[in-house]
């Protein structure tokens, strides 16, 4: 059976696609417009934002999350027969992109036995530091959670097997955009396994540097307006752009993509702008 593809942004007949809903909500005292990329009677798909939590927080269960967020939205859209929004996968808090949820516990189970078998897709876009001579390659680091910092991972051979294959898909002076598709669903695999294989994301606070980016880092002789510069971006620039898994009420194949974010994608602009490959 063909796969329905649902490009971000682009309407589609039928009951297995959508406009992409932009929906607004309160969030940690400020508004945050939430983008539903794919909803039927027993999934939804949002294009998460970066610094939102998919789940509880281990150490302060008080802080909002996604699953909160989107029992909002289905409360303001008066759908009460979905009172509970189930976690199917998890995305790390600051790492944007594609993400399903369950509204009923079946097609918690049907996809959820998709994604421990193996049989869905993820496609993630990452800005990483250094020019990686090789268009494409596989990294196979095998992966145990780590003593310190809580909730970090570590390459081990006695962790779990881990697979990550990818594709250099831009080259710029000191920095690569890479599409990283994880065969395994470890914890931060992705940010994991290109630190270790010499090429950390650009920003990464566990992995990596802490340090923001400016524009003053790419534009030579960079005078901003105001006293001080703001930077282009402060985050994790990973974001899962594609997913693929199948809907369990026909068992069709959805393949739904999700925006980049204006951080990741302002990044993306000066650096070709500024810093091209030599």
């Amino acid at each position: 059976m063909p796969a329905i593809q649902i490009p971000s942004f682009k309407a589609t007949a039928g009951r297995d696609a959508c406009s992409t809903i932009h929906h607004a909500v309160l969030y940690n005292d400020a508004m945050v417009v939430l983008d539903i990329l794919y909803e039927d009677e027993n999934l939804i798909v949002v294009n998460k934002p970066s610094g939102v939590l998919v789940t509880p927080d281990r150490w302060n269960a008080d802080i909002p999350t996604l699953q909160d967020m989107l029992r909002e939205y289905l409360h303001r859209k008066g759908d009460v027969s979905h009172p509970n929004i189930r976690v199917i996968h998890r995305l790390d808090k600051d790492t944007s992109g594609a993400i399903v949820l369950a509204k009923n516990v079946q097609a918690q189970s049907y996809v959820s036995k998709q994604f421990e078998k193996g049989e869905t897709s993820k496609t993630y876009h990452a800005i990483v530091k250094g020019v990686i001579a090789q268009n494409e390659g596989v990294i196979s680091f095998p992966l145990m959670e780590a003593t310190k910092p809580p909730g970090s991972m570590v390459v081990n051979q006695k962790g779990k097997k881990s697979i990550t294959v990818f594709k250099v898909l831009e080259r710029f002076a000191e920095f690569c955009l890479v599409e990283a598709s994880p065969l395994t669903g470890r914890t931060h695999q992705v940010r994991v396994h290109f630190a270790e294989y010499g090429y950390p994301l650009a920003i990464d606070p566990i992995y990596g540097s802490t340090e923001p980016i400016f524009l003053s880092q790419f534009k030579k002789e960079y005078k901003h307006k105001h006293k001080e510069e703001k930077p282009v971006i402060t985050r994790l620039p990973l974001h899962a752009l594609r997913l693929s898994f199948k809907e369990p009420t026909e068992g069709k194949t959805l393949v739904i993509e999700a925006p980049p974010p204006k951080d990741f994608t302002r990044m993306l602009k000066y650096l070709r702008k500024y810093r091209p490959a030599p």
